[in-house]
């Protein structure tokens, strides 16, 4: 079995607790060139008419209200997952590109596929390098060498993080128990 995974537990008994994962749900609006051509195309043709007898906050509550509508049309509200262990730079947008990645190659499409790991490699790019463009490392070395460990995971304040219920007695039994064969006799393997 080939993995990028560091350790892989298989097991048939109670399901394993995830200690210290954190799930929150975000709102993200998905955005594609086809969804900027269609909403570019749809409001060429619109007009917005100024009611000239109204008063200048009700002709802007419209004018509100009918882009928002657009808005919502063009670029609907989405939800996805994000879990206190993803990256930093995964965003929901990012993560539900990652999915569709995922399901166009299982489904045999890697050309799409591969375009998107491509769209996918720009926007992480992008976002890292935001996040370290504030970073004088002329004025301040010491907040750019944590950033270069935060990236690297080079940080040894980091390696020894403190789960609660997890202790080595709690992996002894884990181990203890998916190792363990119960249908092994020792006579059936003496010779």
């Amino acid at each position: 079995m080939k993995s990028d995974h560091k350790a892989i537990i298989a097991d048939c008994g109670q399901p394993l607790q995830n200690f210290g994962k954190q799930r929150v749900r975000r709102a993200f609006r998905k955005c594609s060139p086809a969804q900027h051509a269609d909403s570019i195309h749809h409001i060429a043709q619109l007009k917005i008419e100024v009611d000239s007898t109204s008063d200048v906050q009700a002709n802007f509550d419209a004018m509100y209200e009918q882009m928002y509508r657009l808005l919502e049309q063009f670029y609907p509200l989405r939800q996805i997952t994000v879990t206190s262990t993803d990256p930093h730079f995964v965003t929901p947008a990012i993560k539900a590109m990652l999915r569709r990645k995922n399901r166009l190659s299982r489904a045999g499409r890697t050309e799409k596929a591969d375009a998107l790991a491509k769209q996918i490699r720009t926007a992480i790019t992008r976002k890292e390098s935001a996040w370290l463009r504030k970073v004088n490392t002329r004025q301040n070395p010491k907040t750019a060498w944590a950033k270069v460990r935060q990236i690297t995971k080079r940080d040894a304040r980091d390696s020894f993080t403190v789960i609660d219920g997890l202790t080595s007695q709690t992996l002894n039994d884990h181990y203890a128990a998916i190792s363990t064969d119960s249908q092994y006799s020792a006579e059936s393997h003496c010779s």
